[in-house]
């Protein structure tokens, strides 16, 4: 059996409106995954920051906003579509349009 280190599973809202930042899993909620939903207003971003050690995925609920990439350029997010952020990487997230931009990020150890 798997040590699970009291480690339960769930389920949770994810309205989070008004909020911009919203931890979905933590350190408390899962073993080494991490995730969390953002929401960007007209003209925000989230800030360029490095993946480091881990990878990411980007699920954009709603609304439309360029990922910037190092070495890649800026990649076009909306709702429906996911994008990948490889480890050690520097990118940035901005929202684009006059709505919000809603997206979840999921990120894990690379090894």
């Amino acid at each position: 059996m798997t040590e699970t280190r009291g480690l339960k599973p769930f389920v949770k809202r994810l309205d989070g409106r008004g909020e911009t930042h919203l931890p979905l899993l933590t350190s408390e909620t899962a073993r080494r995954m991490r995730a969390g939903m953002v929401t960007l207003r007209p003209g925000e971003e989230c800030g360029r920051h490095s993946t480091e050690e881990y990878e990411e995925l980007l699920i954009v609920l709603e609304g439309r906003g360029e990922a910037e990439v190092e070495g890649y350029g800026a990649l076009a997010l909306e709702a429906g579509r996911v994008a990948y952020i490889p480890p050690h990487t520097y990118h940035n997230v901005y929202q684009i349009d006059d709505g919000e931009l809603r997206y979840v990020y999921v990120v894990a150890p690379a090894k």
